[in-house]
């Protein structure tokens, strides 16, 4: 039956390129595998068989529809597209073929792409090997590559990149897998080092080459999306090699072609994402971590020293911190601080497990790399001689700051990664001496992102509205994120009481400060009506100043009657016990 179905595809694609008739009849053969129906069999009855295996016919298939995706029109190479990823979804339903029908796509892209990096090579004479069968030799494989241009290669990526999104939806990990294996095996086979001779600004390059790029960045998000980031996968080894090439062939060898055009601004945001979700590497390798910081300062130099105390630029002409946005740094800026502050503090706080397993050497060097990078970046965002003037120092710290909390207050995605990755400071400024950073580097540091005086700045730029919290515990995407913030919070609380209690600086809310508010479910609305409307304490008085400790104080204390009364009647997403019980601790500080 699989070859009958096989058959009937490949004679639509032999007997018509009309695409969309095509598309819907591929879509009804998966239909029909996907029926329980027996009867829907008594329809192929007609079909001749053309090939001798179902094999062969995917072959045909995929070669056909290969030819037509690398053609001039664009409109042709979507219409292509499209039928091959209804393909890929007739092969999973089928349940053969699936392997082969990967690698067949990636023997596609590989040959295409080595005759547009190298013209004047052959790569039908490269030894491509194809599972247990080379491919069928009598395919018009030099149709195929002497008609493709970097457009082509983004048609092959692109359709690349949404069969992986089409299986990752399916939820069928053994499927997805295998798709990560070919392809990764394909990329390493790629001889990517012939691109370094590529000028971006060629007449033959231009802005197919930075699509292409496109589409390629977005295939690497798309797989290690899907990846652990510490697993020694051929996929992730791959993308984590080549990523630093596309910044030098698209920006060159020192980033003095960053020009600040829509598709350059897109690739640069992609690559940030893309390196956001590897950045858990960071963590584990010393050597990644020095050689990102070296990437960020020559690649994103711009972004990473602007000043964190920018005005939103007017934005007329696109929608709001949109990557595609040419007078707004912000979107992209916020990435670029966080992984640049990720790279410096996992070089300063270097674990035991490094010192003892020996994983970066000396670690002492490592700290200095470390906090190097951080003098570096603060040199550009804090005034001169900070230091040597108490008054400009405590002013300057407390406006920085804010400014930094309020620059991540706009995104939810990476708001609490960036408050997760400084809640770490503390212990760090208290185990490092003056042997591997002068003393003062350490003060300033502790004192711009002390993490008590973060969260209160945080409450602050919520209007300590608990309300707003819980939408962020119950949020699919903020969720587990935020339910870590808070469980870190509370104990650093707990061990630093008197600088909660003493937050030394009042922090004005303007109009421009960030507000959420956001309506939540009846039940919701119905827990936090139970709230009293003020608690029942006898330093009224006290709270009539405004002192912050007691405003973040009620917060917190009607965050908790919120997540209790929802967990009791089994309403909360997910079992709130661990941040319950460390209530527990810091309720008899409070009361």
């Amino acid at each position: 039956m699989t070859r009958i179905h096989y058959s009937r595809i490949c004679r639509l694609i032999t007997d018509s390129l009309h695409s969309v008739t095509v598309l819907n009849k591929i879509k009804c053969s998966v239909y029909e595998f996907d029926s329980d129906n027996g009867d829907l069999g008594d329809s192929l009855g007609d079909i001749t068989l053309c090939h001798s295996s179902a094999y062969e016919c995917l072959q045909t298939i995929t070669h056909d529809l290969v030819f037509i995706l690398v053609a001039e029109s664009r409109y042709v190479r979507h219409l292509a597209g499209n039928v091959i990823v209804s393909l890929s979804e007739f092969v999973v339903a089928s349940r053969r073929y699936w392997e082969e029908f990967v690698q067949l796509l990636c023997f596609y892209f590989e040959i295409v792409i080595c005759k547009v990096i190298s013209p004047s090579s052959d790569p039908l004479r490269r030894d491509i090997y194809l599972g247990s069968d080379l491919i069928n030799l009598k395919l018009d494989l030099r149709s195929v590559v002497d008609n493709a241009g970097w457009g082509s290669v983004g048609a092959i990526v692109s359709v690349l990149c949404t069969v992986l999104k089409t299986v990752k939806d399916e939820d069928n990990e053994k499927v997805v897998q295998v798709y990560l294996d070919v392809l990764g095996s394909c990329l390493q086979n790629i001889p990517w080092d012939l691109c370094n001779g590529i000028l971006v600004d060629d007449i033959g390059v231009g802005n197919d080459f930075f699509e292409f790029i496109g589409y390629l960045v977005q295939l690497f998000c798309s797989v290690v999306s899907v990846v652990d980031p510490e697993d020694d996968t051929p996929a992730f080894n791959a993308i984590y090699n080549i990523f630093p090439k596309i910044l030098k062939w698209c920006f060159g060898e020192l980033g003095e072609n960053c020009h600040h055009t829509s598709i350059s601004q897109y690739i640069r945001y992609k690559i940030l994402v893309l390196m956001i979700r590897l950045s858990p590497r960071v963590d584990i390798h010393c050597t990644t971590a020095v050689s990102w910081l070296n990437l960020i300062r020559k690649y994103f130099k711009d972004l990473l020293f602007e000043s964190v105390n920018q005005p939103d630029a007017d934005q007329d002409d696109c929608l709001k911190d949109s990557p595609f946005n040419i007078t707004s740094h912000q979107h992209l800026q916020r990435r670029v601080v966080f992984l640049y502050l990720r790279c410096a503090f996992s070089l300063i706080g270097l674990t035991e497990r490094h010192k003892k397993q020996g994983l970066c050497g000396d670690v002492t060097s490592w700290s200095k790399e470390g906090f190097t990078a951080l003098y570096e970046w603060l040199e550009k965002q804090l005034p001169e001689n900070i230091l040597m003037n108490s008054d400009l120092y405590d002013e300057s710290c407390k406006s920085f700051t804010k400014s930094f909390i309020q620059l991540y207050m706009h995104e939810d995605d990476i708001l609490f990664e960036v408050l997760l990755q400084l809640t770490n400071t503390q212990p760090i400024s208290q185990e490092l001496t003056s042997s591997v950073v002068g003393k003062d580097m350490v003060y300033l540091l502790s004192d711009i992102f002390n993490p008590v005086h973060l969260f209160h700045i945080f409450l602050s730029e919520l209007h300590y509205d608990h309300q707003v919290l819980l939408d962020y515990l119950i949020s699919k995407d903020t969720g587990a994120s935020c339910a870590e913030y808070l469980l870190r919070c509370l104990r650093i609380i707990c061990d630093n009481w008197n600088s909660f209690l003493g937050f030394p600086f009042r922090v004005e809310v303007g109009r421009e400060s960030f507000h959420k508010q956001r309506k939540l479910q009846s039940d919701l609305d119905s827990a936090s009506d139970e709230m009293p409307v003020s608690l029942q304490t006898d330093d009224n008085n006290k709270r009539n100043c405004k002192q912050p400790f007691y405003d973040a104080r009620d917060c917190l204390l009607q965050l908790k009657k919120s997540v209790a009364s929802l967990h009791q009647k089994d309403l909360f997403p997910y079992n709130p016990e661990v941040l319950l019980r460390r209530y527990v601790h810091i309720l008899i500080i409070f009361i």
